[in-house]
Order: structure tokens, then C-alpha cells, then sequence
């Protein structure tokens, strides 16, 4: 036992004599990070600096957020000074701070990137490249926490450099991109797409152009997709999500986007595949469950159209696009029966056919009360069908069928739908 507490005071002044653990330097550390704290905190930074660099020296790796404070310290200089040497050697400074920051304080390094992009683009008007690669830097380690505003400061300087280099084009479309997925209802994005994609012949020239550089790279890939997208030409689309989904089968926008390109292509059962693969996925994706009863609705598979908007409405309270689809489904199915067992005339419409178009109104209905904010919609659909639902005059006709207050929808074509019509009051 003895000789185990000696070891331990051995060990305890073992780690005095290592550099970092002497109480001398430790308190001189305190000090002078607690100096440094006052008068930065107070907007003193002429007398800030000097303990900020002996905290730097002492430990560079220990206070994390130096390196941002004394960097704005060099700015309020670089900022009130008018010598222009004495300018440019403060930015300097700042640079060299960020440098040191990403070097001891790598959990931060995606800010300090973020700030050293910043100084370079606007205090070193010759250093154009370098500010790209360190906002580029930057967005690699944390596209989703970066402020859309220094986002759209790359995106600019890609843009502005286009003329010396047209593989930016792509760099900027892409970027801009990436942020629709994130953000679809920024309308900068959208204006600055579109002032890029002017002839999206050209950017699937640009996009194979870069993809021949490196053909199984998957950012190159899923960029070569969209742009054939944006043009249109769904083939080329689906030929590279196809590859897309083979090289990373557990990718979930890939399964996506190739169920969107099916489904334009009017290839619903391949389309179905898609979706069903990323529900696998990711089952909480309910936008999958409607998406299906899309296809299912225009395959005239009425019956599992059904089936899947209703599993879509069970994903989400307060959700009304599937009690929407739900109508669309019984629309489509009434119209399938005129066209198709009533050789097209309209003017065999029956009671069954009035009742389920009633199933569709009420549907609409449903989907308003659900979902306020497609109460518009809703009723515009639904004053769309006011006269072909039942009249006072069907109900009276057809009296001696309704039992309790309801009808049964019957007839050959609608045996799936296994509901009955509420015959109003």
C-alpha cells in the first residue's frame, strides 16, 4: 500500500515537470486567458492581444474560442487603420490567427474556414481562388449550419468567375441546388438558377463533360441526373439514377428521384418499385405512401390507390393532400366506368356514379377540414362536382334502396370501394 501512494505522488510530480501541468504555468495560463477575457469584453483589443498570445503560446489547444475573439480584435484594427501597410499586415494577422485556430481547435474548424474565406474574398481582392477552397472548405464540414448568406457569397464568386473558367457554371448550379433541396421556397435560389440554367442542353454537356472526368463518382453522377432533368430528357436521367441506386442501394434521395423520373416517364409499376424501395428506407417518409397512390390511380389499381393514401393520411395528423388524392381516386374511378363499360356516354350515368363522385366531394371536404391551408383548393374541386353528385330527385326515386339513412354504391364497377353513400337530411 505504501509503496502504491508513493507512486501516486510520484506520478503527481512526474506530471508537474511535464510541460502543460506546472501549477506556475497553469496559473499563468488563468491569468492571462482571464486578462484577456476583461478587456476584450470591454472593447479594449489593443490591450486584449498581448495575453491572447500568451494564451495561445501556453496552450494552443486549450481555449477553444481565442482564435475568433483575437481574429476580431485584428479586424477592429484592420478596420480603423489608414495605413495601408499597417491594413494589410493586420489582415495577414487574421489570417494566421484563422490558420492556428484550424490547426489546435479542429471541432471548430468549419467557422474558422468560414471566417478566412470571408477575409480573403473582401481584404485581399487578388486571393479570389484561395477565398473559393476556403468557403468550399467550409461547406464540406457543414453545408446545413452555414448561414444561406455565406452559402450565396460562393455561389457569387463562382459565378463572377465563370469567364475564366466554365466548369464553375456547374460548381454554382450545383451549389445553389443543393440549397433547393434544403430550402425550396428560397426565392433567391430559384432566381439564381435561373438566370444559370438558360439552355439546359448546355448544362448536360457540362455535367457529362465533368462526369467522363471521373465516371463512378457519385456527386458527379447525381448531378449529371439533374441535369437531365432540368432538360427534360428523362431517359438520361433514369439511365444514371439506375447506376446511382446500384453503387449505393441504400441512398434514399437516389430512390427518390429515380421514382419521379418513372413516373414522368408515364412507367408507374417501375415508379411504385422505386418508392417502395426507400419506404424500406425510411418508412416516416409519408410523401412515398402518396406518391404510390399516384401510380396506383393511374394504373386504375383503384382499389390499393386507396389503400396507400390512406396509409399517407395515418402518417401525419393535420396532413390534407391525402384525403385530396383519396377524391382524385374516386373521380378517376367514375370516369374509368363511363369511358370504359359505358363506351364513353356520359349520359348513362347512374346513381352509383353520382354516389361515388358524393364519396369525392365529401372527400375534399374532409381534406379542407384537415388542412386549412388547402382550403381553396378543396373547394374549388369540390363546387366542381356539385352537380353530378345525387339530386333530391335521385334520393326520391330511389327511396325503397336506402336503408337507415345510407346507400349502398353497387354496380360492376365499383365493388371495390366497400362503402356506403349518407343520404342528406
Amino acid at each position: 500500500m505504501k509503496s502504491a501512494k508513493r507512486w501516486i505522488v510520484l506520478s503527481g510530480i512526474v506530471l508537474l515537470a511535464i510541460p502543460g501541468f506546472g501549477q506556475d504555468k497553469e496559473l499563468e495560463f488563468r491569468k492571462n486567458a482571464s486578462l484577456f477575457t476583461e478587456y476584450h469584453k470591454n472593447g479594449d483589443f489593443r490591450s486584449a492581444v498581448p495575453y491572447g498570445w500568451k494564451v495561445i503560446q501556453l496552450d494552443p489547444a486549450r481555449n477553444k474560442t481565442i482564435y475568433h475573439r483575437m481574429a476580431e480584435c485584428y479586424f477592429s484594427f484592420y478596420e480603423k487603420e489608414t495605413d495601408t501597410t499597417l491594413k494589410s499586415a493586420n489582415a495577414d494577422t487574421m489570417l494566421h490567427l484563422y490558420d492556428l485556430g484550424i490547426q489546435h481547435a479542429p471541432d471548430r474548424a468549419g467557422s474558422l474556414w468560414l471566417q478566412k474565406a470571408y477575409v480573403l474574398e473582401n481584404y485581399f481582392p487578388d486571393k479570389e481562388g484561395d477565398a473559393i477552397a476556403a468557403y468550399e472548405k467550409s461547406l464540406e464540414i457543414d453545408f446545413d449550419g452555414t448561414d444561406f448568406a455565406y452559402v450565396d457569397r460562393l455561389g457569387a464568386l463562382y459565378i463572377r468567375n465563370i469567364p475564366n473558367d466554365v466548369s464553375f457554371k456547374m460548381k454554382a448550379i450545383e451549389l445553389y441546388r443543393r440549397v433547393a433541396e434544403k430550402d425550396p421556397a428560397n426565392q433567391t435560389v430559384v432566381d439564381r438558377l435561373r438566370r444559370l440554367i438558360t439552355d439546359p442542353r448546355e448544362l448536360i454537356e457540362l455535367a457529362e463533360k465533368k462526369l467522363a472526368t471521373d465516371p463512378e463518382n457519385l456527386e458527379y453522377l447525381w448531378s449529371t441526373a439533374q441535369a437531365y432533368i432540368q432538360a427534360e430528357q428523362y431517359e438520361g436521367a433514369e439511365r444514371h439514377l439506375n447506376k446511382l441506386v446500384k453503387k449505393a442501394p441504400t441512398t434514399v434521395n437516389y430512390w427518390n428521384e429515380l421514382g419521379k423520373v418513372f413516373f414522368r416517364q408515364r412507367k408507374f409499376r417501375q415508379s411504385i418499385d422505386a418508392y417502395e424501395s426507400a419506404l424500406k428506407l425510411n418508412p416516416a417518409g409519408k410523401e412515398n405512401y402518396l406518391n404510390i397512390a399516384w401510380c396506383h390511380r393511374e394504373l386504375k389499381n383503384f382499389e390499393s390507390a386507396r389503400t396507400y393514401a390512406q396509409r399517407a393520411a395515418q402518417r401525419e395528423r393535420g396532413w390534407g393532400r391525402p384525403y385530396m388524392e383519396i377524391a382524385e381516386i374516386y373521380k378517376a374511378s367514375v370516369e374509368d366506368c363511363i369511358m370504359n363499360s359505358k363506351g364513353g356516354d356520359w349520359a348513362k350515368m347512374d346513381l352509383n356514379d353520382k354516389l361515388v363522385y358524393k364519396l369525392a366531394l365529401e372527400s375534399y371536404q374532409r381534406a379542407k377540414s384537415v388542412e386549412s391551408e388547402i382550403a381553396s383548393e378543396a373547394d374549388q374541386r369540390a363546387r366542381e362536382l356539385s352537380t353530378l353528385v345525387p339530386s333530391r330527385e335521385d334520393y326520391f326515386f330511389n327511396r325503397d334502396k336506402i336503408k337507415d339513412g345510407k346507400l349502398d354504391i353497387q354496380g360492376t364497377c365499383y365493388p371495390w370501394i366497400k362503402e356506403t353513400a349518407t343520404v342528406p337530411r
